[in-house]
Protein backbone atom coordinates (compact mmCIF):
# COMPACT_ATOMS: atom_id res chain seq x y z
CA UNK A 1 0.00 0.00 0.00
CA UNK A 2 1.39 3.14 -1.08
CA UNK A 3 0.40 5.89 1.10
CA UNK A 4 0.07 5.92 5.03
CA UNK A 5 -3.95 4.65 5.59
CA UNK A 6 -5.55 7.57 7.37
CA UNK A 7 -9.09 9.32 8.41
CA UNK A 8 -9.25 11.93 10.04
CA UNK A 9 -11.54 12.17 13.60
CA UNK A 10 -11.91 14.58 16.33
CA UNK A 11 -13.58 15.62 20.01
CA UNK A 12 -14.25 13.80 23.07
CA UNK A 13 -18.80 13.03 24.51
CA UNK A 14 -19.96 15.41 27.17
CA UNK A 15 -19.58 14.18 30.67
CA UNK A 16 -22.73 14.74 30.77
CA UNK A 17 -24.66 12.44 28.28
CA UNK A 18 -21.64 9.94 27.61
CA UNK A 19 -22.51 6.01 29.45
CA UNK A 20 -19.99 5.45 32.62
CA UNK A 21 -18.02 2.54 30.38
CA UNK A 22 -17.43 5.03 27.53
CA UNK A 23 -15.61 7.50 29.84
CA UNK A 24 -13.75 4.50 31.15
CA UNK A 25 -12.23 3.78 28.03
CA UNK A 26 -11.56 6.96 26.72
CA UNK A 27 -9.88 7.93 29.93
CA UNK A 28 -7.89 4.17 29.55
CA UNK A 29 -7.11 4.95 26.08
CA UNK A 30 -5.58 8.32 27.01
CA UNK A 31 -3.29 6.88 29.93
CA UNK A 32 -1.92 4.77 27.61
CA UNK A 33 -1.33 7.22 24.69
CA UNK A 34 0.17 10.31 27.22
CA UNK A 35 3.32 7.78 28.26
CA UNK A 36 5.65 9.51 26.26
CA UNK A 37 6.65 13.00 23.92
CA UNK A 38 8.18 11.61 21.36
CA UNK A 39 8.37 7.90 19.92
CA UNK A 40 10.31 5.51 17.49
CA UNK A 41 9.33 2.15 15.62
CA UNK A 42 9.81 -0.74 12.80
CA UNK A 43 6.41 -2.04 11.32
CA UNK A 44 4.88 -4.10 9.05
CA UNK A 45 1.97 -2.86 7.14
CA UNK A 46 -0.25 -5.47 5.32
CA UNK A 47 -3.96 -5.61 4.27
CA UNK A 48 -6.49 -8.37 3.53
CA UNK A 49 -9.82 -8.42 1.46
CA UNK A 50 -12.87 -9.49 2.53
CA UNK A 51 -12.85 -13.32 1.60
CA UNK A 52 -9.39 -13.45 3.84
CA UNK A 53 -6.69 -13.09 1.36
CA UNK A 54 -3.42 -10.97 2.37
CA UNK A 55 -3.02 -8.35 -0.63
CA UNK A 56 -0.18 -5.99 0.22
CA UNK A 57 2.57 -5.88 2.22
CA UNK A 58 5.84 -3.46 3.23
CA UNK A 59 7.63 -3.03 6.20
CA UNK A 60 9.52 0.44 7.71
CA UNK A 61 9.99 2.61 10.15
CA UNK A 62 8.14 5.39 12.08
CA UNK A 63 9.77 8.18 13.98
CA UNK A 64 7.02 11.01 15.94
CA UNK A 65 6.90 13.72 18.17
CA UNK A 66 4.40 15.69 19.76
CA UNK A 67 2.56 17.25 18.42
CA UNK A 68 1.95 16.56 14.90
CA UNK A 69 5.90 15.71 13.84
CA UNK A 70 6.34 12.35 11.90
CA UNK A 71 8.62 10.60 9.46
CA UNK A 72 6.93 7.59 8.11
CA UNK A 73 9.53 5.40 5.67
CA UNK A 74 8.01 2.04 3.76
CA UNK A 75 10.80 -0.08 2.21
CA UNK A 76 10.21 -2.16 -1.00
CA UNK A 77 7.80 -3.36 -2.56
CA UNK A 78 6.21 0.42 -1.89
CA UNK A 79 9.06 2.82 -1.27
CA UNK A 80 7.50 5.73 0.25
CA UNK A 81 8.63 8.88 2.27
CA UNK A 82 5.96 10.80 4.03
CA UNK A 83 7.08 13.44 6.58
CA UNK A 84 5.16 16.48 8.35
CA UNK A 85 7.40 19.36 9.78
CA UNK A 86 4.54 20.69 11.42
CA UNK A 87 3.88 23.27 8.20
CA UNK A 88 3.39 20.90 5.26
CA UNK A 89 2.77 17.03 4.50
CA UNK A 90 5.67 15.99 2.20
CA UNK A 91 4.86 12.61 -0.12
CA UNK A 92 7.74 11.38 -1.67
CA UNK A 93 7.68 8.49 -4.18
CA UNK A 94 11.24 7.23 -5.43
CA UNK A 95 10.17 4.99 -7.59
CA UNK A 96 8.22 7.55 -9.81
CA UNK A 97 10.96 10.62 -8.53
CA UNK A 98 7.85 12.62 -7.16
CA UNK A 99 7.50 14.69 -4.45
CA UNK A 100 3.83 15.91 -3.54
CA UNK A 101 3.58 18.91 -1.20
CA UNK A 102 0.62 19.39 0.91
CA UNK A 103 -0.35 22.21 3.30
CA UNK A 104 -0.46 20.66 7.15
CA UNK A 105 -4.14 20.79 8.72
CA UNK A 106 -3.85 20.21 12.46
CA UNK A 107 -7.88 19.93 12.27
CA UNK A 108 -8.28 17.72 9.47
CA UNK A 109 -5.24 14.99 11.08
CA UNK A 110 -4.96 11.14 10.62
CA UNK A 111 -6.25 8.41 12.72
CA UNK A 112 -2.47 7.38 13.00
CA UNK A 113 -1.43 10.34 14.06
CA UNK A 114 -3.51 11.31 15.92
CA UNK A 115 -3.86 7.99 18.15
CA UNK A 116 0.13 8.10 18.37
CA UNK A 117 -0.11 11.68 19.43
CA UNK A 118 -2.68 10.95 21.99
CA UNK A 119 -5.32 13.44 21.05
CA UNK A 120 -8.36 11.44 22.88
CA UNK A 121 -10.29 14.70 22.74
CA UNK A 122 -10.13 14.83 18.97
CA UNK A 123 -11.52 10.75 18.81
CA UNK A 124 -14.07 11.18 20.57
CA UNK A 125 -16.53 13.14 18.58
CA UNK A 126 -16.24 11.01 15.58
CA UNK A 127 -15.65 7.23 17.02
CA UNK A 128 -17.24 5.59 20.31
CA UNK A 129 -14.10 4.36 22.15
CA UNK A 130 -14.85 0.58 23.71
CA UNK A 131 -12.40 -1.45 25.70
CA UNK A 132 -12.93 -4.77 24.34
CA UNK A 133 -10.53 -6.66 26.50
CA UNK A 134 -7.96 -6.23 28.89
CA UNK A 135 -5.81 -9.29 30.62
CA UNK A 136 -2.25 -10.10 31.13
CA UNK A 137 -0.30 -8.14 29.14
CA UNK A 138 -2.82 -7.47 26.38
CA UNK A 139 -5.05 -4.46 26.53
CA UNK A 140 -7.60 -3.94 23.01
CA UNK A 141 -9.33 -0.95 22.05
CA UNK A 142 -12.03 -0.82 19.28
CA UNK A 143 -13.34 2.43 17.97
CA UNK A 144 -16.13 2.80 15.83
CA UNK A 145 -17.55 5.61 13.67
CA UNK A 146 -20.39 7.62 14.70
CA UNK A 147 -21.02 8.54 10.83
CA UNK A 148 -22.74 6.33 8.56
CA UNK A 149 -20.46 7.79 6.05
CA UNK A 150 -17.45 7.16 7.19
CA UNK A 151 -14.08 5.50 5.21
CA UNK A 152 -13.70 3.37 8.05
CA UNK A 153 -16.01 0.63 9.86
CA UNK A 154 -13.74 -0.49 12.46
CA UNK A 155 -11.16 0.23 13.96
CA UNK A 156 -8.93 -1.45 16.45
CA UNK A 157 -5.79 -0.56 18.79
CA UNK A 158 -3.78 -3.52 20.25
CA UNK A 159 -1.65 -2.59 23.02
CA UNK A 160 1.08 -5.11 24.72
CA UNK A 161 2.62 -4.02 27.74
CA UNK A 162 1.25 -0.91 27.48
CA UNK A 163 2.92 0.00 24.37
CA UNK A 164 0.53 0.28 20.72
CA UNK A 165 1.55 -3.05 19.25
CA UNK A 166 -1.10 -3.22 16.47
CA UNK A 167 -3.51 -0.34 14.38
CA UNK A 168 -5.89 -2.27 12.61
CA UNK A 169 -8.74 -0.63 10.22
CA UNK A 170 -11.58 -2.07 8.16
CA UNK A 171 -13.44 -0.37 5.71
CA UNK A 172 -16.75 -0.23 4.16
CA UNK A 173 -15.22 -2.87 1.37
CA UNK A 174 -14.47 -5.31 3.85
CA UNK A 175 -10.86 -5.01 3.51
CA UNK A 176 -9.04 -4.74 6.11
CA UNK A 177 -5.05 -2.76 6.76
CA UNK A 178 -3.11 -4.22 10.26
CA UNK A 179 -0.22 -2.00 10.79
CA UNK A 180 2.09 -4.13 13.35
CA UNK A 181 4.38 -2.09 15.40
CA UNK A 182 7.71 -3.79 16.68
CA UNK A 183 11.12 -2.47 18.29
CA UNK A 184 8.96 0.22 19.55
CA UNK A 185 10.77 3.10 21.85
CA UNK A 186 9.08 5.81 24.15
CA UNK A 187 11.03 8.60 24.36
CA UNK A 188 13.72 8.45 22.12
CA UNK A 189 16.39 11.33 21.23
CA UNK A 190 15.43 12.60 18.23
CA UNK A 191 17.28 14.91 15.68
CA UNK A 192 15.16 17.69 14.30
CA UNK A 193 16.82 16.61 10.85
CA UNK A 194 14.04 13.79 10.59
CA UNK A 195 11.24 15.80 10.55
CA UNK A 196 12.58 18.49 7.45
CA UNK A 197 12.00 17.31 3.79
CA UNK A 198 14.65 18.38 0.98
CA UNK A 199 13.45 17.58 -2.25
CA UNK A 200 15.79 15.14 -4.01
CA UNK A 201 17.54 16.44 -7.46
CA UNK A 202 15.83 15.37 -10.10
CA UNK A 203 12.49 14.83 -8.42
CA UNK A 204 9.59 16.68 -9.78
CA UNK A 205 7.55 18.73 -7.11
CA UNK A 206 3.59 18.79 -7.19
CA UNK A 207 2.11 21.08 -5.05
CA UNK A 208 -1.54 20.76 -3.66
CA UNK A 209 -4.10 23.68 -4.40
CA UNK A 210 -3.50 26.10 -1.24
CA UNK A 211 0.09 24.91 -0.62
Amino acid sequence: MKQLVAVGFAGLLSLFSAPLWALEADARLQQMLQGYETFSSEFEQYSVSDNGQRTESTNGTLVLRKPNLFRWTSEEPFPQVIVNDGTYLWIYDPDLLQVTRKPFDANGNSAPALILNGQIDRLGDDFSITLLHESGSETLFELLPRDDESTFTRIRLLFVDEQIGQLMLEDSLGQRTTIAFHNQQQNPSLSADLFSFDVPAGADLIVDPGA
